[in-house]
């Protein structure tokens, strides 16, 4: 029969343990050193490990504890990095683990013999060999340990025109113009705008559940009302026409209106994305009538024209979930209180679209000159 385990203690021993299990921050190192001192006392591990910890331990747990003391005194309590269960990944290092994933999620299924356009996580676990065999929910936790999860993918175009670099350095020119000359040089950015009766619905704060606010419509015709509207580079003065088609004639008449908001100026540079209208030869024959330079952006590329963020305002607070679909000419007028606010010019609109005021471009100018 195997002798009975004694295990003593030095003075130090029992002092270190003792302020280890009263004051360590760790639960489990208190824990670990209550049990040491217990079996230094002279009760048996397998007694301790039975009855004499907060829960129930195997002896040769605590038989580990002792022996991890002995070497190391309480440092040897310790969790040491890498001990306990593996991760899902082992061998492979987190940052490895996580460079494997990105690598796979940025190339397409079909690539690994998947006929699908977007990846599911067996998907994941088939292309990654050290998730071969986990679950769904497995493969969950090592994607979202690792810091990956379900995004929605930008939207994305190139501009296909040749001429790019060419139109945008032109436009470029007019706004240095502009800055330069401000009282004699107008640069102006238009756009159209169609909304409808009918409102798109958006995503608003609700109580969370399966219960959603309805949002009610009136049955009939989707009328709907058509903008254009230009916005002053410099000052955020937005002048607009709305009527129920924008068209021709209406282009003719606008392009009369911003020369009489603008009667001294020398030059005014008008930027347009490329809408046949724009180009109609009656059209063209007007701006050259009210002395307007018409300069025309890169195709597809609406990132280039400040405006189309003074619509996802106007989309934002006004037209997005409207109440008005019974009252069409109430939306209207709101569409109208909505721009006139911007009648006199707007450091706050300038801002809100990307561009800095003839005040902020003077004193960057003086800071950096």
């Amino acid at each position: 029969m195997p002798k009975a385990f004694k295990l003593s203690l030095t003075v130090e021993q029992e002092q270190e343990l003792i302020a280890a299990r009263d004051q360590h921050k760790k639960a489990y190192v208190r824990e670990k050193a209550a049990a040491i001192l217990k079996v230094g006392q002279g009760q048996s591990i397998r007694q301790v490990a039975r009855k004499g910890l907060l829960k129930p331990r195997r002896p040769h747990t605590v038989k580990e504890w002792i022996d991890r003391f002995l070497e190391e005194k309480v440092k040897g309590l310790l969790v040491k990095k890498g001990r306990g269960r593996k991760a899902a990944f082992a061998p492979l290092s987190e940052v490895e683990a996580k460079e494997a994933v990105e690598f796979v999620l940025h190339q397409s299924p079909r690539q690994y013999g998947l006929k699908r356009a977007r990846w599911r996580l067996q998907d994941v676990g088939r292309a990654l060999r050290w998730l071969d065999g986990y679950s769904d929910a497995g493969i969950y936790k090592v994607l979202k340990r690792l810091g990956f999860s379900r995004k929605k993918a930008l939207e994305f175009i190139r501009s296909p025109d040749p001429d790019y670099r060419y139109k945008w350095q032109r436009i470029l020119a007019a706004y240095r113009e502009a800055v330069t000359h401000p009282e004699q040089v107008i640069l102006l950015f238009q756009d159209e705008l169609t909304y409808y009766r009918r409102a798109k619905i958006h995503k608003t704060l609700q109580l969370r559940g399966r219960k959603q606010r309805r949002h009610r419509r009136t049955a009939g015709a989707n009328t709907k009302a058509r903008i254009t509207a230009v916005l002053n580079a410099l000052t955020g003065q937005v002048i607009y026409r709305q009527r129920s088609k924008v068209g021709v004639k209406v282009l003719i008449d606008f392009y009369a209106q911003i020369r009489e908001v603008y009667p001294e100026a020398q030059q005014i540079y008008l930027v347009q994305d490329n809408w046949p209208v724009h180009t109609h030869p009656a059209v063209i024959e007007a701006a050259e009538q009210n002395r307007l330079t018409l300069l025309f952006l890169p195709t597809y590329a609406s990132w280039l024209n400040p405006i189309e963020k003074l619509w996802r305002w106007l989309r934002q607070d006004v037209l997005h979930n409207h109440p008005h679909s019974a009252t069409f000419k109430l939306l209207r007028r709101e569409v109208v209180e909505f721009l006139d606010q911007f009648a006199q010019g707007s450091l706050k609109l300038l801002n809100y679209v990307g561009i800095l005021s003839k005040d902020e471009l003077a004193s960057m100018c003086r800071l950096i000159c």
